[in-house]
């Protein structure tokens, strides 16, 4: 009776699985060969583009690399030593921390507020605002620095000190640029028009992707708009929220075309990008150069671990 059982046992598990065919195997394998042949260029450009300069950057940053001697030894640490110690990276590093907070606040602001604005549009009307707002976004930075340098043009020509001097708000015409903070404050708000329609979009997408079914939960529950705004909007709008700062802190770390054609190399506003150029094509320090872009990619790449680490905390909610 065992033995019956036994024999039974193979067919109540059912047919063996077929081996795979030698033809399938050899579709298969074309067909990743082919999958290669097509991402090939993508990483060819890759590896000349971006992970090259990146090996060369790093190798140079540990040598004495300057123009005018063609000796490339070792120097260890002593860019990085040198370069954190200089004055004008530390002011540069002040100026960025200050440009990022200033891009950053302003395009959260400016970009949250169009964005709850837009929502509430519907059909035409939004497409119509959202391409009027997504226009700056097109101008390239030097452009944009020639147009805000007529606008804040110390004389009676500079629109913005015709505005409020008109209104009152002025007594006599302000040259915005020169002031420490002020231009600061001035130049990191003329980035932000910018950088506006990108965190407009970004955050659009991101209320868009909220599911309606909370907010009408939450009014049975009797939460009102405001405590919506603070427990459903924010928390869920987190990711997007995310993007938005990391792009302020790329777009501050890699400012100088703007701020190059508003003020030029004025110590109290240039930027780590700024001491780049100054280090590498004023001096023709090469390794001090390169000494700086591996601290400013270093600082980016803080930044974005904070970036996915509030990514990833989505999965709370």
């Amino acid at each position: 009776m065992r033995a019956d059982r036994a024999a039974l046992l193979p067919a109540a598990r059912g047919p063996a699985r077929p081996s795979p065919r030698p033809g399938r195997s050899a579709a298969r394998r074309r067909a990743n060969r082919l999958g290669l042949a097509l991402v090939a260029p993508a990483f060819a450009v890759i590896a000349v583009l971006v992970l090259y300069p990146t090996i060369s950057s790093v190798v140079g940053s540990f040598q004495r690399y300057e123009l005018t001697d063609p000796n490339r030894a070792f120097s260890g640490l002593r860019n990085y030593t040198a370069v954190l110690s200089d004055d004008t990276f530390q002011q540069a590093l002040l100026n960025t921390g200050g440009y990022f907070v200033v891009i950053t606040l302003a395009v959260l602001l400016m970009g949250l507020g169009t964005a709850l604005w837009l929502q509430s549009l519907k059909g035409a009307w939004r497409a119509i605002a959202l391409t009027v707002i997504v226009l700056p976004w097109s101008i390239p930075g030097t452009v944009a620095g020639v147009l805000w340098s007529f606008i804040l043009n110390p004389t009676g020509s500079g629109l913005l000190n015709s505005v409020l001097k008109s209104v009152g708000l002025i007594g006599s015409y302000q040259a915005w640029l020169n002031k420490p903070i002020a231009g600061i404050v001035v130049i990191g708000l003329t980035v932000a028009w910018s950088a506006v329609p990108l965190g407009v979009v970004v955050l659009l997408a991101g209320l868009e992707g909220i599911p309606r079914e909370i907010y009408e939960q939450s009014l049975v529950d009797g939460a009102d708009r405001l405590r919506q705004f603070g427990s459903i909007t924010l928390p869920l709008l987190r990711p997007a929220l995310a993007i938005v700062l990391l792009n302020g802190a790329v777009l501050a770390i890699g400012l100088f075309d703007q701020v190059y054609v508003l003020v030029g190399l004025d110590p109290d506003k240039i930027t780590i990008a700024g001491s780049m150029y100054l280090y590498a094509f004023r001096d023709f320090n090469f390794g001090f150069g390169f000494a700086a872009s591996v601290v400013a990619t270093a600082i980016t790449a803080a930044i974005s671990l904070v970036y996915l680490r509030l990514v990833y905390r989505e999965e709370e909610y």
